[in-house]
């Protein structure tokens, strides 16, 4: 063992250093690949920077630890866990890959958030005079503006001769954010946020739009966990309440088990997925209990005194949109009781759920179960078990309607080079809650059943092949399908490592779904089939990081025939040894001549920022980004980004979001002030 740990330290020593943005980064993109996905990235990025300021401690970790890291599959936290179990404490990191399930490159993404040391006995008390010395701050400023004039802030006259515009603010997106954390005990932070549009100081509002404070406690004798203002809550596999991120189809293809995160504090801007108000968690010996009571203002379209539609961006740039502001109050109370076993944990969650204003939805034929009226309860209990080599886990929901979700699954590794997942899912169409975040097709928790099968093998030496199915049915209508509807989802991705500078992926994922033959018919749906090929190749050396990537699509459906895309972009990206800049290039080009040909590809961006924009029609987009450290206090970002379309069109975008010509230019900039 001491042999192949030399060896494993070699190879290790030699792979390529990447900084732990760099790694966020990528983990992030493979969850987002040609996708749009609804994942926090603010969060994200906060959940994982925190665990590189305090990394978790793989002689200690218990699974909710090691599930803070959302690459790892539960087949490898399980196999950590058992390591741990049959070797005791880990004397080096390099140890990691003699675990089963483990390559180079999940190790490599362990290392910025991992460390090794003895198990402490007790846990140290909390010291005002510590907090105060030893404690890190930061305060971050953002701005963003896009350089074109959109028509929204274009003057016009009214009759009376005054200049008026649609948007009531200016251009200018802004943002100031104060954080604060002292080890892994103490966070607290404060947000303020402008969106473009929006106006700062006038007749309409004066200050910013949107405000908001976290403080979070842990490890205070039997209070695990204590939240104060805004936070996340999250547990089982989020059929009743999950505010973070859970499982989902990507190229993880085994990631499907929701993370149970328990109570978090919330420091992201998003204005609309997150709880405002009390939080605890209290540890009784194997049973933990957790209590939430949250209390805030929605936005609503209350038009004739009935609220119809719940606006959920958070943004007011217009009269209308200004009207829908804070017209809803949202409380509800909740908790969790959980229970530890010897190979299995139990847990049942309660949520009750109250507004101001009776919820009546538009009537359609789809929207026909959603939820109505001002009170909803929903109960859940989950499960998670080790029998031999499996690997079960599930959740079973009700709602006062008697609106039923059920979602259950098992993952296994018959030999350690094979792992497998399965998982059966059914939601009611009458299932339809305000919180529910879990496995799914849609983003709306109701109106499904589905299976859905996943393997990663590694049957090579530096090959690792990871694959998924997904077969689904709707078996009400849903928005865009006005019949019961079906659709099929495949996904094969190899990836390879050559050698220790070079790493490169191939994709290919084939989609069946559904749509509407023509609008205003009820019944009458045709089958409509994607399919996309994307190759990656990225590089190292010497400083230099480069990543080419090509990507071609596929549409066919009965009225549009067959219609082919493409696309390619190069990234440059170089650390400068002598002075403290960093730049990252990207040239990308498309050709997707219809929408359903659209291409998604992550971007680099400003600290805390993420872009993932969808590209379509004919043309060009790249971008420029800048790290400068003015000191060891003191950083700045910088990026500019333009897209270049030449098919022709004479503006992009529509209603006030519509600018004139065939370009479209964002430039933002960031400071950040650690102390």
């Amino acid at each position: 063992m001491i042999w192949i740990c030399m060896v494993a330290m070699k190879s290790l020593a030699q792979q390529p250093q990447q900084t732990a943005a760099e790694i966020i980064q990528d983990i992030f993109e493979q969850y987002s690949a040609e996708s749009e996905t609804d994942m926090d990235y603010e969060s994200f990025f906060n959940d994982l920077s925190g665990l590189i300021t305090m990394p978790i401690n793989l002689n200690s970790a218990s699974r909710g630890e090691l599930e803070k890291m959302p690459f790892l599959s539960d087949i490898q936290i399980e196999n950590i866990l058992h390591y741990r179990y049959q070797f005791g404490q880990l004397h080096s990191l390099y140890e990691l890959q003699l675990i089963d399930g483990l390559d180079m490159t999940d190790i490599r993404r362990m290392l910025p958030f991992v460390s090794l040391s003895h198990v402490a006995g007790t846990i140290e008390p909390l010291y005002r005079n510590e907090m105060l010395r030893y404690g890190k701050n930061e305060l971050l400023l953002r701005t963003d503006q896009t350089v074109e004039t959109k028509k929204g802030y274009l003057k016009t006259f009214d009759e009376q001769g005054n200049r008026v515009s649609d948007y009531a603010g200016s251009p200018l997106y802004s943002f100031l954010k104060y954080n604060y954390h002292f080890k892994d005990r103490i966070r607290a932070g404060l947000s303020m946020e402008k969106d473009a549009g929006e106006q700062f100081w006038g007749s309409t509002h004066r200050g910013y739009d949107a405000y908001s404070f976290h403080f979070q406690a842990t490890n205070l004798g039997a209070i695990k966990t204590i939240v104060v203002g805004d936070y996340r809550a999250s547990f089982g596999q989020g059929l009743v309440i999950n505010t973070g991120y859970g499982g989902s189809k990507s190229s993880y293809v085994l990631q499907v088990v929701a993370r149970n995160n328990g109570l978090k504090d919330f420091s992201s801007t998003d204005e609309y997925n997150y709880l405002r108000g009390l939080g605890t968690t209290i540890n009784l010996g194997k049973l933990t209990l957790s209590t939430f009571y949250s209390n805030k203002m929605l936005d609503g379209d209350t038009t004739n005194l009935t609220l119809t539609s719940i606006y959920k961006t958070g943004l007011h740039r217009t009269t209308n949109e200004y009207a829908k502001r804070n017209t809803l109050n949202q409380q509800l109370l909740g908790a969790n009781a959980t229970w530890l076993l010897n190979a299995a944990q139990i847990g049942f969650t309660v949520l009750h759920t109250t507004l101001s204003k009776d919820y009546m939805p538009a009537v359609e034929p789809y929207s026909l179960f959603y939820f109505k009226g001002n009170t909803q309860t929903t109960a859940g209990a989950n499960y998670r078990m080790r029998l031999h080599i499996f690997n079960l886990f599930g959740e079973t929901a009700i709602t006062n309607n008697k609106g039923l979700a059920t979602l259950n699954g098992c993952t296994f590794a018959p030999t350690s080079a094979v792992s497998l997942v399965a998982l059966w899912r059914y939601y009611s169409p009458q299932y339809d809650t305000f919180f529910a975040n879990a496995f799914s097709e849609n983003t709306r928790i109701n109106n499904e059943t589905g299976l859905y099968l996943g393997a990663e093998v590694q049957a090579f030496r530096r090959w690792k092949l990871s694959t998924y199915m997904d077969s689904y049915r709707f078996p009400w209508l849903k928005y865009g399908v006005n019949a019961p509807s079906s659709g099929r989802d495949y996904l094969l991705q190899a990836d390879y490592a050559p050698n220790r500078n070079t790493q490169m992926n191939c994709r290919i994922k084939y989609e069946v779904k559904e749509k509407n033959m023509a609008e205003n018919q009820l019944s009458t749906t045709y089958p409509y089939s994607r399919a996309s090929v994307r190759y990656q190749v990225s590089y190292s050396r010497n400083g230099f990081d480069f990543k080419t990537v090509v990507s071609m699509s596929n549409a066919d459906s009965v009225f549009q025939g067959s219609k082919f895309g493409y696309a390619a972009y190069q990234n440059l990206s170089y650390s400068f040894a002598k002075i403290p800049l960093s730049i990252d290039l990207r040239y990308l080009f498309f050709d997707a001549p219809n929408y359903d040909n659209r291409f998604y590809f992550y971007e680099n961006d400003v600290l805390y920022a993420f872009a993932i924009p969808v590209v379509s029609g004919i043309g060009t987009r790249y971008y420029l980004n800048l790290k400068y450290e003015l000191n060891k206090a003191i950083c700045l970002w910088f990026k500019i980004a333009q897209t270049v379309y030449s098919d022709g069109r004479e503006g992009i975008g529509s209603g006030s979001e519509l600018l004139q010509g065939n370009r479209k230019t964002d430039v933002r900039l960031l400071v950040r002030y650690a102390f």
